[in-house]
């Protein structure tokens, strides 16, 4: 008697949760208005010059690194190493901080 209210309960919960599937609306025959662009920002603080800063400090701390590698390079200059180094944080700079 017991295992017939179980499969009543499970058959009515599936019957509910097939309940749920309803057709998607249809789209609009008109043309939505243009949105406003994310990176126009309308208030609050401007995220470009925020972003700037922090690729200003990283273009810091990427000249001092390559600054300290050409300075040990002066000192040993066979490292290759130290070359390819120096090769990598010049290219770096080079694009990233112009």
């Amino acid at each position: 008697m017991r295992t017939y209210r179980v499969l009543a309960i499970v058959g009515v919960l599936g019957l509910l949760a097939c309940e749920d599937d309803k057709p998607a609306p249809a789209a609009p025959t008109e043309a939505a208005p243009a949105a406003e662009s994310a990176l126009t920002p309308t208030s609050g603080p401007n995220l470009a010059q925020q972003i700037n800063s922090q690729i200003g400090s990283v273009c810091k701390a990427y000249k001092k690194a390559a600054r300290k590698a050409k300075s040990d390079l002066a000192k040993t200059p066979d490292d290759a190493q130290l070359q390819a180094d120096v090769a990598a944080y010049q290219a770096v700079i080079a694009d990233a901080c112009t």
